[in-house]
């Protein structure tokens, strides 16, 4: 294996390891604009200029992205040699990119801006008039091009290539009139298309539907986990006004790299939408009527006994969903079981999936739910709840988390004795229930999800519920309190990822400090056979 010097510090690498990444094992960053690594290397922006010295002979700059490391090198990244070709590049990179920063919407997190400040100069030999391009292309409904401000990277041709599987992108014109281009003059669609909205260095290709919404340095970002399906990516919710203004991948290499998918970036205002429950409801002289939590939380353990007591155990059933973190599904199966309820199940939702990272499950937590085992327990199942309604078999319905609005029982609830429901929204379920207690979605709680391969991810907080709506967490722990006053119950979602941990062995021996920075992989075995 070779062994080189970077700024003077010794390093042995892989065979096959260019300069660029062994300067990054020893936390030194060379500026980039074309390179990437989940890319093939293009070498074509030039900005990652080092100056190379071998036992045979010495190189005055080149580019570190495409040189593979060899025995003896020595690399220096901040000698004057190097630090003049930088800026001499970003001069040129400069030459016929607008003065339009103010305006732009990439201002902020633009390494154009950045490493002209870092690695530019304060002079342009260059007196001529710009070059002017396109400016304002819809390459979609989804994204915006802009020809003026693309440096040519080429990290969305390549992308389109060879993570698109297509050949939608491509250079077009000749010399400083090249531009990005559609093919063929259509639309850039693609179920991953607006990746290249993240790769794009400058701001050439923006997305639409974040454009102008908000500068981003007054964005609040949490990292997180995506909750629109069972692949769980890693993201970054971006916040203003405790608002969710867009979603971003987070590099996960584990579940998925850089990248995810456009569906999921998007599908993120349902979080804000009129049908928001902010407070609890009971129902009073049939209508629904605002209540606090506590009188709401009391209602429901009381009318859930007194079905248990007047018809038994089995005469409940209760929904839980594959929508809730591992924390909640753990304390929503304790509260069940305190109280007696043995027939439990979860709603599947099925949709398309790929076989890249769009999961066929709709439900980020399946494997979760599956593996704490409230899926498909006692005698009625969801596909019999109908039946066993009608049949009298059933009397009361708690669903947690979930609705049933496209399943047929939820015609024959209101004749039942008691429904409680719990929702982040006021669904076509919670119009009948009993008692509807206020939750929250995933952008707005704490947690962990369990993911279609068996990767245990952090779920974090962005933004506050609205009103009185409270984390589901809260709500679950409130509910095993008043069913089991004398008991230890946890108080945090960590405390009861530690139970989950001791209760249930595919979790064993993980700790929620170790999520903060990656994503835990249950063991292989216990996994269960995913929707994909």
């Amino acid at each position: 294996m070779p062994t080189l010097t970077i700024d003077g510090r010794e390093i042995t690498v892989e065979p096959g390891t260019t300069v660029i990444q062994a300067a990054e094992q020893l936390g030194i960053f060379i500026p980039r604009y074309c390179w990437h690594p989940g890319l093939a290397i293009a070498g074509n922006c030039r900005i990652c200029q080092v100056e190379v010295v071998t036992p045979k002979f010495r190189w005055p700059t080149t580019i570190a992205c495409n040189l593979t490391c060899g025995d003896g090198m020595e690399i220096r990244t901040d000698s004057e040699e190097a630090k003049k070709a930088r800026a001499e590049v970003m001069e040129f990179l400069l030459i016929n990119h607008p003065l339009d920063c103010p305006i732009c919407d990439q201002a902020g997190e633009c390494t154009l801006q950045e490493y002209s400040f870092e690695h530019g100069q304060d002079k342009s030999d260059f007196d001529e008039e710009k070059v002017h391009k396109s400016k304002r292309i819809e390459f979609s409904d989804k994204i915006t091009y802009d020809g003026e401000r693309c440096i040519l990277c080429t990290r969305c041709v390549r992308f389109a290539r060879e993570v698109g599987g297509d050949e939608q992108l491509a250079v077009v014109e000749r010399g400083d009139h090249c531009e990005i281009a559609v093919a063929h003059g259509g639309a850039y669609e693609h179920p991953y298309s607006m990746n290249v909205t993240d790769l794009c260095p400058v701001g050439a290709l923006t997305s639409t539907d974040f454009r102008f919404k908000t500068r981003v340095w007054f964005l609040t970002d949490t990292p997180t986990t995506c909750g629109s399906c069972a692949r769980g990516c890693s993201i970054t919710v971006g916040a203003r006004w405790d608002k969710v203004q867009r979603f971003t991948p987070r590099e996960n290499a584990d579940v998925n790299k850089w990248w995810m998918c456009d569906e999921g970036r998007l599908n993120y205002k349902f979080v804000h939408g009129e049908d928001r429950l902010g407070g609890a409801l009971v129902r009073r002289d049939d209508e629904l009527v605002e209540a606090p939590l506590s009188e709401a939380l009391d209602t429901a353990q009381k009318s859930l006994a007194a079905v248990i007591e007047a018809h038994g155990a089995d005469a409940v059933f209760g929904l839980v969903s594959a929508r809730l973190t591992n924390e909640e599904i753990f304390v929503a199966k304790e509260w069940l079981s305190k109280v007696g309820v043995t027939n439990l199940d979860v709603k599947a939702r099925v949709g398309e999936g790929d076989d890249f990272l769009i999961s066929g499950d709709k439900n980020p937590n399946s494997t979760g739910a599956q593996l704490i085992g409230v899926g498909g327990v006692g005698e009625v199942k969801l596909d019999g709840l109908s039946a066993a309604v009608k049949a009298g078999t059933i009397k009361a319905v708690v669903v947690l988390g979930d609705d049933l609005d496209d399943h047929e029982a939820l015609g024959n609830l209101s004749g039942l004795e008691c429904v409680i429901v719990m929702d982040f929204r006021m669904s076509e379920t919670a119009k009948k229930a009993h008692v509807v207690l206020p939750g929250c979605t995933w952008v707005e709680k704490e947690g962990t999800f369990t993911n279609c391969d068996g990767w245990v991810s952090k779920v974090n907080p962005a933004i506050s519920a609205p009103a009185h709506a409270r984390p589901d967490f809260e709500i679950l722990v409130e509910l095993l309190r008043r069913a089991d006053p004398e008991g230890e119950h946890p108080g945090r979602p960590e405390k009861a990822f530690q139970a989950l941990g001791e209760a249930v062995p595919a979790f064993a021996g993980m700790k929620v400090a170790d999520l903060y920075a990656r994503s835990v992989r249950v063991a292989e075995e216990a996994v269960p056979a995913s929707a994909d």
